[in-house]
């Protein structure tokens, strides 16, 4: 997942030039080292030495980041700084809300006394020019590009850039009514127009069945479905007949996403599906997560956007999982479940257990399609957005998945934290409902709160 970020190299005259010119090089030369980020900066023959230093630098420079349609801006004083070019000549003519990254170079002084740079001086004016300006930004601290918190700050800017990207302007298909007693995920479609610009589209699960009835048995592309569940999926006695109608549902919702170019789908998982094919849905949606549309449980399309904005956070390179945080450990301290009824994608199975095509173990219909196994160990982030009265909020917590009994049917993994009652304090305090998505990135959590910053979006953080 690449990000196109456009860089204004901001310089003043008469300050250095040639020092600005070489921080330029310097500050590039980092930037490209930060994974997935594709910088658009002005070269020297666009502007003189490839800095922007007036207006006339900021016509061309603001259209070049128009014509690349950046996803965010790095704003640095290569010296002194222009806040008139860099800030009302670019920034404040750039699509709202655009992410900023802020920072001034370090500077020197020459052996005759003088400084070519003040850059942490001019940093005030750029910085108060955005402030004046309603602009939301981001400042790093002060340094050289080569000092390990430049290429920290950039890389966290370039996710959260990622998860905006990701997240504005989307499509959530709304397959199916909510289920009739989980009022708990409503949600507001003109906020969710409003505030992001995303479209909530509704399908009626008629549609849903009657694309499946039209799905071929023997559908070449069901047949390769049904390979490769059964390349790396056990299945219980019980479940063999359902494969095949697990891999057809599958076929059918891969390609209403595709017609109806939807991003990401809200899916009414019970009990009609079950009632009519005699399967659960929970596999397929953790296999269409995998492959790149994903799917959250229960017509919870705020779920579903949460989801959006952590695989854009992760630069798409891991596969989320939509839980339910489920039920604090038995014995040991501030250890919680993680769990779906069989919903992971299989792409987050832990080595050494195998996973399993199973009966779902709650609901009371009998009912085959959960895939069943034991998230693989580690640090992951878990996060949640919600809305009320108009004003958003997200939760975000880090924790790290450990290896530990008892073991849970469905898919699953306990997930160690510093302080989970103070998760469920503010979970409480703030209306988190039960659904929360869970990602293998740590650096998630950071990149989603800039993230809520550039879209007004308030931020629980859970110790």
């Amino acid at each position: 997942m690449s990000v196109k970020i456009g860089f204004i190299p901001s310089h003043r005259e008469p300050f250095g030039e040639k020092w600005g010119t070489e921080m330029r090089a310097r500050c590039l030369k980092a930037m490209r080292g930060v994974p997935e980020l594709k910088v658009v900066a002005p070269d020297a023959a666009l502007t003189k030495a490839g800095l922007v230093r007036n207006l006339e630098d900021a016509k061309k420079v603001l259209q070049l980041f128009l014509d690349n349609d950046v996803a965010g801006v790095i704003v640095g004083g290569m010296t002194f700084g222009h806040e008139t070019s860099a800030v009302g000549g670019i920034l404040a003519n750039l699509p709202r809300p655009m992410p900023v990254l802020h920072f001034a170079t370090k500077g020197m002084v020459a052996e005759d006394g003088r400084r070519p740079s003040d850059s942490w001086c001019g940093q005030f004016m750029i910085t108060s020019a955005m402030r004046r300006r309603g602009l939301k930004f981001e400042h790093l601290p002060t340094c050289f590009p080569e000092e390990p918190v430049f290429a920290q700050w950039v890389s966290r800017f370039t996710r959260a850039c990622a998860a905006q990207q990701n997240f504005r302007g989307k499509r959530i298909g709304q397959l199916g009514a909510r289920p009739e007693e989980f009022e708990s995920v409503w949600w507001d479609e003109a906020t969710l127009q409003k505030d992001f610009n995303q479209t909530v589209v509704p399908i009626d699960l008629a549609d849903i069945f009657m694309r499946l009835d039209k799905t071929a048995v023997n559908d070449a592309a069901v047949k390769r479905v049904e390979r490769k569940i059964l390349s790396y999926a056990t299945v219980d006695e019980a479940a063999a007949g359902a494969v095949n109608t697990l891999a057809r549902m599958e076929i059918a919702l891969k390609r209403l996403a595709v017609e109806k170019e939807l991003d990401v789908l809200a899916v009414n998982c019970w009990t009609q599906v079950q009632q009519r094919y005699g399967i659960c849905v929970c596999s397929v949606l953790g296999r269409l997560t995998d492959q790149g549309i994903p799917c959250a449980c229960e017509v919870d399309v705020y779920g579903g956007a949460t989801m959006l904005a952590a695989i854009g956070a992760g630069l798409g390179k891991t596969a989320p999982h939509f839980v339910d945080w489920t039920e604090l450990h038995p014995t040991a301290e501030n250890v919680w479940l993680a769990w779906h009824c069989g919903n992971a994608p299989v792409s987050l199975c832990a080595h050494d257990c195998p996973a399993c095509i199973k009966q779902h173990s709650i609901l009371p219909i009998g009912a085959e399609g959960t895939l069943e196994f034991t998230l693989r160990p580690g640090p992951v982030t878990c996060c949640r957005l919600g809305e009320y009265e108009g004003k958003w909020r997200m939760f975000i917590g880090s924790g790290k998945i450990v290896e530990m009994a008892p073991k849970v049917r469905g898919s699953y993994a306990w997930v160690k934290v510093k302080d989970a009652m103070d998760w469920e304090q503010k979970m409480v305090e703030h209306g988190i409902i039960h659904h929360g998505v869970l990602i293998h990135d740590p650096a998630v959590a950071d990149a989603l709160e800039s993230f809520c910053k550039f879209n007004s979006i308030e931020v629980v953080r859970g110790a």
